[in-house]
């Protein structure tokens, strides 16, 4: 996947998961913003607008627009190296703001079930996110992520 198209499935994913618990918290965003300004996958992206645009789209019909990602991701030509990174801004953006919520978990197995990487190397990737990478509740099995979000 080209590196403009990459940055920007990464955004989306990013603003996904965060809207996913029906509230979208000033950590997650200043977290997303610290990936955009340190992180070499991010080099060249202006986030300004596209976030404000990705945040608007999801407060909208948040089950919806996780379902077009999910519908994009899959897709998607990612390699090896672009699924970890898709995960690690996963990770990043749940962690933020120091609250694992369940729908946030089942966006990120919904994620998975669209990939080509093993638990085996996500665990080994990030073995301090094992007890949420592991899909004990079998949300990957689903068609879609069904769930009603009302925004704070």
């Amino acid at each position: 996947m080209k590196t403009n198209e990459f940055q920007h499935l990464l955004l989306r994913t990013a603003v996904t998961v965060m809207a996913c618990d029906g509230s979208i918290d000033e950590e997650e965003i200043n977290e997303i913003k610290r990936m955009v300004e340190t992180e070499i996958y991010f080099i060249g992206y202006n986030i300004d607008q596209p976030l404000r645009d990705s945040i608007d789209y999801v407060k909208v019909d948040c089950a919806k627009a996780a379902n077009e990602y999910l519908d994009d991701l899959a897709k998607a030509e990612l390699n090896a190296r672009q699924e970890l990174l898709l995960i690690e801004v996963l990770i990043r953006t749940i962690e933020a703001d120091s609250k694992i919520q369940d729908d946030e978990i089942k966006f990120l197995q919904l994620v998975k079930s669209k990939l080509n990487i093993s638990e085996e190397a996500l665990i080994t990737k990030f073995p301090k996110q094992m007890n949420y990478l592991i899909d004990f509740k079998n949300y990957g099995s689903l068609d879609g992520f069904t769930n009603e979000i009302k925004f704070e």
